[in-house]
């Protein structure tokens, strides 16, 4: 017997989630494009955002949490990229952290400051 899931298949499949193999949470729709969403979802242990500077400008990956209340909506941090003079003189990925009084000023190159 298989334990039901109370959610959505983040594929779209609808309400098809049981706990699977090893506790994984699984789409059972036979046509879900990937079963494991839920999984691979929260498999990242990343808690912070994430801004990647390339030549052209600037993407960030923002904290899962953020979906929670609709913070994605009023995270303020593609504002602070917008805003900067250019890009960072090393490209590449950095992990942004807010500090007690919430400014966007804690940055290290990803491979540093991961706690």
């Amino acid at each position: 017997m298989t334990q039901e899931v109370k959610g959505y298949c983040p594929m779209g499949c609808g309400q098809t989630l049981f706990v699977g193999a090893c506790g994984h949470i699984t789409c059972r729709y036979v046509g879900c494009p990937r079963p494991s969403a839920v999984v691979d979802l929260l498999a990242p242990n990343e808690p912070h955002h994430l801004v990647v500077f390339d030549d052209t400008g600037f993407t960030i990956k923002h904290p899962l949490r953020e979906r929670l209340d609709d913070g994605l909506l009023t995270c303020d941090l593609h504002q602070v990229c917008a805003d900067l003079p250019g890009p960072p003189p090393q490209r590449g990925t950095y992990r942004v952290r807010g500090n007690e009084t919430g400014k966007w000023d804690v940055w290290f190159p990803v491979g540093e400051g991961s706690t």
